[in-house]
């Protein structure tokens, strides 16, 4: 984030695009949303809108990027920027889109910025074209935290929701249950609803018995 706060800073440069991947729970997602509200900021108040497109159904595709595409003046009417997750799920056609929404915005100066499980190099295997689109930019593999910063991690978003969350608890779910921070937000999210219904503190206990029913 140090790094995009120095290139995202409003002194009329065109916008780079950035490209974040790395396995599942490494925080690719919330980096996606912290840069487009560091991009938000630095747009003109008619434009300060970043659009963030995820993908949809089972199998997942991508309405709003074909829809976007096919607006012609969108991105020069109002937004700053696009921001696109899951971008490894992408078929042929929507990799096309992409390429086309890239240059719609080349011509605007506003930045796409791209989250992926694998690299630009697999994410866009059949489009070399896209991949030097996107490798022109800034590229960054996102890693998984260690466990004490998970704990850490853990523990913020306890606090972030005033959830009593003791160490030794979250110690015990980082190391026994999940190494997925995605995975340990829902966990804990079943632990404070339990908490509350059975009017107990959130303990090793606790957990344990509901390991036990299967519950997490």
């Amino acid at each position: 984030m140090a790094t995009l706060q120095s290139v995202y800073h409003p002194d009329g440069r065109p916008f780079p695009p950035v490209f974040l991947y790395g396995p599942p729970g490494t925080g690719k997602s919330h980096v996606l949303r912290a840069v487009s509200a560091l991009i938000e900021t630095g747009c003109a108040p008619e434009r300060r809108r970043v659009e963030l497109i995820r993908a949809q159904g089972d199998p997942p595709r991508f309405p709003d990027l074909s829809r976007l595409v096919s607006e012609d003046d969108t991105c020069e009417r109002d937004l700053c920027g696009v921001a696109l997750d899951d971008a490894h799920e992408l078929n042929a056609e929507e990799q096309l889109h992409l390429w086309n929404l890239s240059n719609k915005l080349t011509r605007t100066g506003s930045p796409l910025i791209v989250a992926a499980r694998t690299a630009p190099d697999e994410a866009f295997v059949e489009d070399p074209h896209l991949q030097s689109r996107i490798t022109a930019g800034l590229v960054f593999r996102l890693e998984p935290p260690e466990d004490n910063v998970r704990v850490v991690i853990l523990d913020k978003i306890a606090r972030d929701r005033n959830i009593r969350l003791a160490r030794d608890v979250g110690n015990y779910l980082v190391t026994r249950k999940s190494r997925n921070v995605k995975e340990l937000e829902n966990i804990l999210e079943i632990l404070d609803s339990t908490s509350l219904q059975l009017k107990r503190r959130i303990t090793i206990p606790l957990v344990k018995s509901l390991e036990k029913e299967g519950i997490i």
